[in-house]
């Protein structure tokens, strides 16, 4: 018994990262997810929304803020508090290297944005099916990629004792 709560405690340590360390990370996440997801509207998304609109012109200029009326400290927040979840779902995954990171946030990202594009689908005019349906892969491969990266940060982290 006592070898069994003394391995727990051990494994408990090399498992425990420092408040700056995950900070650090999840910075990091959210820099990479941030690019990610701004590079796929740039060369994809944008058009393909324009194509496939969730309604007439006027509903989706509705929808949609003017670049210039952007909230600057609103689109911080959003980045940074995903790239934290991302660091956080992935420091709890127990993936540590980039290939374990992919895999489970290639898995968490589907999961997770069929859910949200779906139900935004389901209950708003703010999504046309097809736009559901390239978004949704898009938003996976960014959050997938992101979580590769914290996940080589955290593995690195651990194995610099940190």
């Amino acid at each position: 018994m006592a070898t069994t709560d003394a391995l727990t405690a051990t494994e408990a340590r090399e498992e425990t990262i420092s408040l700056p360390r995950f900070a650090a990370t999840a910075l990091v996440t959210s820099v990479v997810n941030l690019v990610l997801n701004a590079l796929a509207f740039a060369l994809l998304l944008k058009d393909f929304y324009r194509a496939h609109p969730a309604g007439s012109e006027e509903f989706v200029k509705q929808l949609n803020r003017p670049v210039d009326q952007l909230i600057p400290w609103a689109m911080a927040v959003t980045s940074l508090s995903m790239g934290a979840f991302i660091t956080l779902v992935t420091k709890w995954s127990g993936a540590r290297t980039f290939v374990t990171g992919l895999t489970r946030g290639a898995l968490f990202g589907v999961l997770f944005w069929t859910s949200v594009n779906s139900g935004l689908y389901a209950s708003s005019n703010v999504f046309s099916l097809p736009s559901v349906l390239v978004d949704t892969p898009c938003s996976a491969l960014s959050m997938a990629l992101s979580a590769a990266v914290a996940a080589w940060m955290l593995g690195r982290l651990r194995r610099k004792g940190t």
